[in-house]
């Protein structure tokens, strides 16, 4: 993954060789993506890397296994878009094979559209996303046999039906020896984990293990579980009743059931429910005013209830923006 290349062609490049290669280690995935961009003279800043592997998951790219320390490339998919006027998605895997098949098509039969990622200073840039226009949804399942891609009617909308259910995990060992002197709690009011001496309190815990790994564990009745960090997060809020969760629906005639899914920065969504939500429009989300929430668009009311209930939220739902006089929008 060398060589001089603009930004844009940043994500496509690694893409290609994540479809290329198939699968291997997160952590050299992390590194190559370091590389690639000191080639391209690009500046990242901290966590961008791990930034760009979550995005590029939640986009149905690659799936991850941070536990394992290993990744591996999604098969190609082409996806309808809920209630998207007309538009699919082509995500998963671009071998060079598949690139060039998508190109012939939109030479001769297909109405591609292709979108560049738009990253923030300092991030690593996606690839693109492509979006199939058709009219009739019938005709997806011919486009997806002619480009020889997997055709799933709405994945947005299926993985809905496979959220799992946030609750603390199996039981574990609490921590001990030198990895006490690693301990951290999560307080809730800082919103991020701080040292702590003792682990006396319920509440979520983490922790070098033996391997130096860092363990994320949530304590209950005096009990450890296994949690990952984003379900973990969302244990305590639930423990508190605090929400993190908004949805408000488009200002658009007949859209009142689809809008803007919006969640707070300090509570990121586990990988599963980011995914559904991203595939609802093939973006990643949009981050707000001073950098404290995240906006993912096209989300139908549904799934926005879905995801909440299954991370024990209760859905805050915000006005639809209003046409004021002057046309100005509030």
């Amino acid at each position: 993954m060398t060589g001089t290349t603009s930004g844009t062609e940043f994500g496509g490049i690694l893409l290609r060789w994540l479809s290329e290669s198939r699968s291997g280690r997160a952590s050299a995935l992390r590194d190559g993506i370091r590389g690639q961009a000191r080639a391209q003279g690009l500046e990242l800043k901290e966590y961008a890397d791990w930034d760009w592997t979550r995005k590029a998951a939640a986009l149905g790219f690659i799936d991850v296994d941070l536990r394992a320390d290993r990744w591996s490339v999604a098969p190609p998919v082409l996806t309808r878009l809920p209630h998207a006027d007309g538009l699919a998605l082509l995500t998963g895997a671009r071998t060079a094979r598949i690139s060039a098949r998508v190109e012939e098509a939109a030479q001769e039969w297909m109405e591609l559209i292709t979108v560049p990622h738009r990253p923030e200073a300092g991030e690593a840039p996606l690839p693109d996303t492509l979006l199939l226009q058709y009219e009739d949804p019938r005709t997806l399942r011919e486009a997806a046999e002619l480009l020889r891609v997997r055709y799933v009617p709405c994945a947005a909308l299926q993985l809905a039906e496979l959220l799992p259910q946030a609750a603390p995990g199996p039981e574990s060992a609490p921590p001990g020896g030198s990895t006490a002197a690693t301990l951290e709690k999560y307080e809730l009011r800082l919103q991020r984990f701080v040292p702590v001496a003792r682990d006396d309190e319920d509440g979520l815990y983490r922790w070098r293990g033996a391997d130096y790994a860092r363990l994320t564990r949530v304590r209950r009745d005096g009990v450890f579980h296994a949690v990952d960090r984003e379900t973990g997060v969302y244990l305590e809020l639930a423990r508190h009743r605090t929400g993190a969760m908004r949805w408000r629906p488009e200002s658009g005639e007949g859209r009142a059931g689809v809008g803007r899914f919006f969640v707070d920065r300090y509570a990121p969504l586990p990988a599963l429910h980011e995914r559904a939500v991203v595939l609802c429009s093939g973006f990643p989300p949009s981050t707000g005013k001073q950098a404290q929430t995240r906006a993912y668009d096209n989300v139908p009311r549904a799934l926005a209830e879905a995801i909440a209930a299954s991370l024990q939220q209760n859905l805050e739902t915000v006005p639809r923006p209003v046409a004021a006089t002057g046309g100005r929008t509030e």
